[in-house]
């Protein structure tokens, strides 16, 4: 008795605690729905816009027990994704929409922003304030504003997910919104799409773009409060809403600016991943924002059987009527069948193919300064729609409601809605047409298709390294010197080594005021590989493991083996007289050369020590010897462009381990200084010919990244390099690929690296003209084009052969024409 007394007991209270839930969602639900009823019937701009308070972390009270926070996230190259990498994104998205539960709000938003038209053609890319590179600035600045107005669309596309919870405070919101954004940040990164959470600002910032479209942000929290006396409503609201403008219900005017919001109705049996996209992609200034809502797994299991048992109602009555009229009752009306075989296709599955169901409701937003303007948005709009079989339908008399389920509150005004699955929910992919456009980038070209300038900076990369790669004639060297100049005129503090083995870099590096090394026999430039001057600091057990791999790798450069290792006894004999060339040298209070290392090398009893001395004894006499003397190169310019094209090949690659050694060292003392390093190697391929050059670049590389090093690497011929494991980590651990026209076996060998898509590799074939290609950016794959205009950065940048010698032949006229302009006058004076 006892047992069942506490039974009963226990079913009370489980009862008595889901009356105690129900009734809870119940009062939840009616302080919403009397707040939304409020906002319909509200007589001023201020008490229409939906929401009651912004916080500085971002977060929004936007009714009463109502909070929500804003995320921002990064576009991916989903479109022109391979096929596996299309799935697996689209299984992540599935993932992001299930993480949240029935007891929350999530709201998608895309809004393309137009780039306010002051800016364009008048935007200043790059300073002017230095005079050795004003004019180059200036000239740079008036080619990137002229391409900006090509652009197709001149829009900005930020993406936004918004969630929201219900509860009794904003103390008890935050750890519940914290779970949230943390599940969210998480399944995007496994996307490659980084994001962030938007601050309180920022979130006034959006708003007002919807809210009040191509009026200035002038938001301040030192405004708001008791000082300033205003509130962040303040801010965002605009002059004037006005529902009915000229008698129309089905759009309404913000200030002087047009605007409609359309609700997406009516869908297809069949959606495509760019149903959404398309929409996105069009030129014109709107926001497209989806409400999702889940519904309890069990909830939307009894749902769709109450709808399945309605249908089988239905079912009977027609068969009944049927009977009694004399027809064949397994006739059914189509609509009615297709129904319950839908419904019967849903509930398999919500309960064996782990869907869920959301109630759903999908808007877009567009404005425009006229209402013939906006008519034409709106019909594009509408068409766009209908190819990817949906229906967009003005929402006449709603558009107030419409207005405020825009806004990334995470709240819906509009009881327009459907049923749909996960993967109906989540087909709708945001992902469209990819574009770069970092804050202070630098320019790589134009979108292959929206012609939109593509601005990177390589600083906010997670791992700035990187590789360029084309055919000759592809355009390889004219992108590297464009970057060389962008890095010039956006970063003043920064400094630039240019490894040249073709002496092709020297006109860019001069014309900014830079240095030219060269080392050739004939030529006074001495570089010292055991100098230490810049690493100092350093203890001398980290200064010794670095410099016996440099010597490593510089004895492995005078081989003509090739790819085979050095032997165990070499690298033995090679680190032992290192160190007591630096020991003998110490107590002398000078620092040694390689003729010391050679010398202390032919004491040794070892015969493969007399072998080692052998092979560097052309580098300490003779006429290649100037590695052998104290340096006289301090790399103290801001940038400097050392020369190898008077070297044999074995020579370059000993030239240019020797020449990273310095660069290491200044390196460190930049990094101190808080400066970054831009490093560029030519035909970086030639230091993958042999393992320990390989092991010692390797290293070089990795390191470099956690000292503000930024180092690219130049090829014309990927497949030698991409044939080294090394080489190939270096590329997967690097964050920036700019990829030009390739041959079919480069092409290949980058497909199957970077796992491209055929429609990526079709961006690198022999088809491309010079100048195009695809830059792999982080998470950002784009596809390129440049048709850099003729004047003094062409000039500066250009390689052809042809145009170079004819403006050698031109400046050579210009000279002899100006050298007898000169005896002529002085004959006459005389």
């Amino acid at each position: 008795m006892a047992g069942k007394s506490r039974g009963r007991k226990g079913a009370a209270r489980g009862k008595s605690l889901e009356r105690r839930i129900a009734e809870q969602e119940r009062e939840l639900t009616g302080r919403m729905a009397e707040k939304r009823r409020m906002r319909r019937a509200a007589r001023d701009v201020y008490s229409a816009i939906g929401y009651d308070l912004m916080y500085p972390d971002g977060i929004a009270q936007v009714e009463e027990g109502l909070f929500s926070q804003t995320m921002a996230f990064e576009d991916i190259s989903y479109q022109s994704a391979r096929e596996e990498s299309q799935r697996a994104i689209f299984s992540g998205w599935c993932q992001l929409f299930d993480y949240f539960g029935a007891d929350s709000c999530v709201q998608l938003t895309v809004v393309n922003r137009p780039i306010p038209a002051e800016e364009i053609g008048t935007k200043r890319f790059f300073p002017t304030d230095d005079p050795q590179t004003a004019a180059y600035a200036e000239e740079y600045n008036r080619i990137l504003n002229d391409k900006m107005r090509e652009g197709v669309s001149n829009l900005v596309r930020e993406r936004y997910l918004t969630f929201a919870v219900g509860a009794p405070s904003v103390d008890a919101a935050v750890p519940r919104l914290a779970r949230m954004r943390g599940d969210a940040e998480q399944t995007l990164a496994k996307m490659r799409s980084s994001s962030r959470t938007l601050s309180g600002a920022e979130r006034i910032g959006v708003l007002n773009g919807l809210l009040r479209p191509g009026k200035p942000n002038l938001f301040s929290w030192d405004a708001v409060g008791a000082r300033g006396g205003l509130t962040t409503k303040d801010f965002v609201c605009p002059s004037s809403l006005d529902f009915k403008p000229e008698g129309s219900a089905s759009c309404f005017k913000s200030g002087d600016t047009w605007c409609q919001v359309l609700v997406l109705g009516r869908f297809g049996s069949e959606l495509s991943d760019r149903c959404l996209a398309d929409i996105i992609d069009l030129p014109v200034p709107l926001a497209i924002t989806l409400h999702v809502q889940a519904m309890d797994k069990s909830k939307a299991v009894a749902f769709v059987k109450k709808r399945i048992a309605w249908m089988d109602k239905e079912i009977i009555d027609e068969q009944m009527g049927a009977v009694k009229k004399g027809y064949d009752f397994q006739i059914l009306p189509s609509e009615l069948k297709y129904s319950k075989e839908e419904a019967e296709d849903l509930l398999d599955h919500l309960q064996n193919k782990n869907q869920r169901l959301y109630v759903y409701t999908g808007l877009v937003y567009t404005y425009a300064p006229t209402r013939e303007g906006l008519d034409e948005q709106v019909m594009q709009i509408v068409s766009t729609a209908r190819r990817n079989s949906i229906e967009a339908d003005a929402l006449d008399y709603r558009q107030r409601e419409g207005l405020n389920s825009i806004l990334p509150l995470g709240h819906n005004h509009v009881e327009v809605s459907r049923m749909m699955t996960t993967a109906q929910v989540a087909i709708q992919m945001p992902f469209a047409t990819q574009e770069l456009s970092h804050e202070g980038g630098g320019y790589y070209g134009q979108n292959k298709q929206s012609s939109n300038l593509v601005l990177c900076n390589r600083k906010k990369l997670a791992s700035p390294m990187g590789f360029v790669a084309g055919k000759p004639g592809s355009g390889k060297s004219f992108s590297v010197k464009r970057e060389i100049e962008n890095t010039i005129l956006a970063y003043p503090e920064d400094e630039i080594i240019v490894l040249d083995p073709a002496g092709e870099y020297s006109p860019v590096v001069e014309a900014n005021g830079g240095e030219c090394i060269r080392f050739a026999p004939d030529a006074d430039t001495h570089l010292n590989p055991f100098d230490l001057s810049d690493v100092a600091h350093q203890s001398r057990s980290a200064q010794m493991a670095f410099k016996i791999d440099a010597f490593l790798a510089l004895s492995s450069a005078t081989m003509a083996e090739g790819d085979q290792g050095l032997p165990e006894a070499d690298k033995s004999i090679i680190s032992r007289c290192v160190e007591r060339a630096y020991r003998d040298a110490d107590e002398e209070g000078r620092i040694p050369l390689l003729g010391d290392f050679h010398r202390i090398l032919k004491a040794q009893p070892e015969p493969e020590a007399r072998d080692i001395a052998l092979r560097y004894e052309r580098y300490v006499e003779g006429a290649l010897s100037f590695f052998n003397r104290p340096s006289n190169v301090t790399f103290d310019r801001r940038i400097t462009n050392v020369d190898f094209r008077d070297l044999s090949e074995n020579m370059r690659a000993f030239g240019i381990i020797t020449v990273l050694e310095c660069v290491r060292n200044r390196m460190y003392r930049n990094f101190e200084r808080g400066v970054t390093t831009w490093l560029y190697i030519d035909e970086v391929q030639s230091l993958f010919g042999h393992p320990s050059i390989i092991a010692y670049f390797s290293r070089f590389w990795a390191e470099g990244r956690k000292f503000n090093l930024i180092a690219t690497g130049i090829t014309q011929n990927s497949v030698y390099m991409l044939d080294h494991e090394e080489a190939r980590n270096m590329v997967l651990n690097s964050d920036f690929i700019l990829l030009h026209k390739q041959s079919p076996l480069d092409r290949r060998a980058w497909t199957e690296l970077l796992d491209m898509s055929a429609q990526e590799a079709s961006y690198i074939d022999e088809s491309v003209r010079a100048g195009e290609g695809l830059l792999i950016a982080g998470g950002a794959r784009v596809p390129l084009k440049d048709s850099f205009p003729k004047g003094s950065l062409y000039d500066l940048f250009n390689t052809k052969p042809d145009e170079v010698a004819a403006r050698k032949r031109e400046e050579g006229f210009r000279r002899r024409a100006e050298s007898r302009r000169r005896k002529d006058g002085g004959v006459s004076a005389t």
